[in-house]
């Protein structure tokens, strides 16, 4: 699972490196962005780790195949909360030095 999830986990690496090359210019982005980008690789490993052995562990307390779908509801619904996190940790980034007016326009 982790290798279908490649690509993302190295544009997340990439990104936390590049926020670190930053931070000295733009303090307040690069801490944002670390952090949003870092709670995704931990969360991409750790709830591939989760989707993996726990089934196993929880199958003779879930027997029934409903028991079953509210327990992969809840687990969907949890990383799906914490990609919402990373998304608006990403869009506070962007957005948290801009300036209140426009730039000037040469018309």
């Amino acid at each position: 699972m982790l290798v279908r999830r490649l690509p993302m986990l190295l544009l997340a690496a990439g990104g936390i490196v590049f926020a670190l090359l930053r931070w000295k210019r733009h303090p307040r982005v690069s801490l944002m962005t670390t952090v949003a980008l870092g709670i995704f690789l931990i969360d991409a490993f750790v709830f591939s780790i989760v989707l993996y052995f726990l089934p196993d562990l929880f199958r003779p307390m879930l027997s029934t195949a409903r028991m079953l779908n509210w327990f992969y509801f809840f687990m969907y619904f949890f990383d799906d909360f914490i990609f919402a996190l990373i998304i608006i940790l990403l869009t506070g980034a962007a957005f948290s030095k801009r300036g209140l007016t426009p730039a000037d326009s040469t018309t």
